[in-house]
């Protein structure tokens, strides 16, 4: 991937300051998309893409933190991503159907992992809605603390705060239960 995305940047006259920013962020970038988007062959696409965004900005002096506008763009590349796919008709193969019956644990997993999701929104239900949001936020759609509290209006040590305490909770309610 890192190949193909410095290729094509050199190839378009960028200048040597996206090269810098894709050394120094390419790594944290992919983490992040494959957090997003589940798998590494989709992240290095958007990846790509983010970077040939950035390098057709035709005022690269108006953005004042580069690192932060890259991420805003691989955000909104990977929200894209998963607004298609969710638009997508799903397709599922005759064989995987057909493996599916002929194995006779996968019932059984298949109810313990539906019993697993019942017991987290229950868990999750329990939770004040604060901890619930920055919980959410941080896991699931992969926002640093201070996103987060860009989002929620609150100090990134709120955040924090919130996040330490809603852990514990779940921590508490897997050993109670």
């Amino acid at each position: 991937m890192s190949t193909v995305v410095k290729n094509q940047t050199e190839g378009t006259g960028s200048d040597d300051a996206t090269s810098e920013l894709f050394q120094e962020y390419g790594p944290s970038l992919m983490r992040y998309l494959v957090f997003r988007v589940g798998n590494e062959s989709d992240a290095g696409d958007l990846a790509q893409e983010a970077y040939l965004r950035l390098t057709r900005v035709a005022r690269n002096d108006l953005i004042e933190k580069p690192a932060a506008y890259l991420f805003r763009i691989a955000a909104n590349l990977a929200n894209e991503f998963h607004l298609r796919n969710k638009r997508a008709p799903k397709t599922v193969s005759i064989e995987s159907v057909e493996s599916s019956l002929s194995d006779t644990g996968a019932f059984e997993r298949q109810m313990e992992a539906r019993s697993a999701i019942e017991a987290l929104e229950t868990l999750l239900d329990k939770m004040p809605p604060l901890y619930k949001a920055v919980l959410l936020m941080r896991k699931r759609d992969g926002l640093s603390h201070d996103e987060i509290a860009l989002e929620l209006n609150l100090s990134p040590h709120t955040v924090h705060k919130y996040l330490t305490r809603a852990l514990a909770h779940c921590r508490e309610s897997w050993r109670d239960s």
